[in-house]
């Protein structure tokens, strides 16, 4: 569906078809980006590998953190490029228990065990970790890198490139166009103002549009994971 058409549908639906507006354009505008990004939020993000403006992490020699695009919901995995090796993305709890119970195989040198203090900036060798957390938009690598190279992301995020204008896109599947007008619906009818605030009515849509959510997340997780083998035992 196009974003114009999906506008006017919207303005149907809360009887705003006559100017002046309810709801001027840069509003529901507003709504419609805002929806997009919540669906997407809510289903646990859209899965990339190849838009590299965000996946692609700078990895500078000695500096122990790389910024990331506030677009990213979340990290999988990355790979370094050059050097062609797999980056764990761990929490800093994670590394702190690895360090010191000194279980990981990671952490084994040429000499034995070695025991770095916990994210020290001098701490320099090969990069192992992207510890996640740390700070906001960034990753703190552990080791901090002693070579450069970018590390490719495996990242969910929110829809990219930003809708501008009502020609710009959807990023979502069309089955779920409609949908995003239940959350604005809910945007509109929570606008501090007397001719069109309705407490009731936006958290109805508020729940339905959730509900919708819940039900799209469900769907998508299936298609992403794989399910789990049972073994059972006998013949």
């Amino acid at each position: 569906m196009q974003t114009s058409d999906l506008v006017k549908l919207f303005r149907k639906q809360v009887q705003d078809v006559s100017q002046p507006y309810l709801w001027d354009d840069i509003e529901v505008l507003q709504f419609l980006v805002d929806a997009q990004d919540m669906f997407v939020r809510l289903i646990g993000g859209i899965s990339d590998y190849t838009t590299q403006a965000l996946t692609d992490l700078q990895v500078v020699a000695t500096q122990p953190f790389s910024t990331h695009s506030r677009y990213i919901l979340r990290i999988r995995s990355g790979k370094l490029i050059n050097q062609q090796r797999e980056v764990r993305f761990i929490s800093e709890a994670d590394l702190k228990n690895m360090i010191n119970t000194h279980t990981a195989t990671d952490l084994v040198g040429d000499y034995g065990w070695t025991l770095p203090t916990f994210m020290d900036d001098l701490d320099l060798g090969q990069l192992r970790y992207g510890i996640v957390g740390v700070q906001d938009y960034a990753v703190r690598w552990w080791r901090v890198p002693d070579l450069s190279d970018i590390c490719r992301l495996h990242i969910y995020r929110l829809p990219y490139p930003r809708m501008s204008d009502f020609s710009s896109q959807l990023e979502i599947e069309e089955q779920h166009h409609l949908h995003l007008i239940m959350w604005m619906k809910y945007l509109a009818y929570s606008k501090q103002d007397g001719e069109v605030y309705d407490k009731d009515a936006a958290e109805t849509w508020k729940k339905r549009f959730e509900e919708y959510c819940e039900m799209a997340k469900a769907e998508k997780d299936r298609q992403r994971f794989k399910p789990r083998v049972v073994h059972y035992g006998g013949y």
